[in-house]
């Protein structure tokens, strides 16, 4: 297999120009390139869009679950503190 002669950021700006409603006849004789070649980036570009939402995904999710487990916690925590709150005021009433 050939190595390209683009990067991966350059395929990445001329699927943005492509986007922006250039023409693949035009952007291949820019950047000499075949339409062929154009497209298949640009379905390459595509079966990687579903993965970064599929990512994005993944990290909401473990993102929720790590905000009610924190939600989880602080709702332990505060609930000590009132029991021994109230039972400090408890014992200090009881002295005098």
């Amino acid at each position: 297999m050939a190595k390209s002669r683009f990067t991966h950021d350059q395929i990445m700006a001329v699927i943005d120009e492509m986007s922006r409603g250039l023409t693949l006849k035009d952007l291949s004789r820019k950047y000499g390139v075949s339409t062929t070649t154009l497209s298949r980036w640009r379905v390459k570009l595509a079966d990687r869009k579903p993965s970064r939402d599929s990512e994005f995904r993944d990290r909401l999710q473990l993102l929720e679950t790590e905000n009610r487990r924190l939600k989880r916690k602080f709702a332990e925590l505060a609930l000590d503190y009132t029991f021994l709150r109230a039972a400090l005021i408890h014992e200090g009433t009881k002295d005098c």
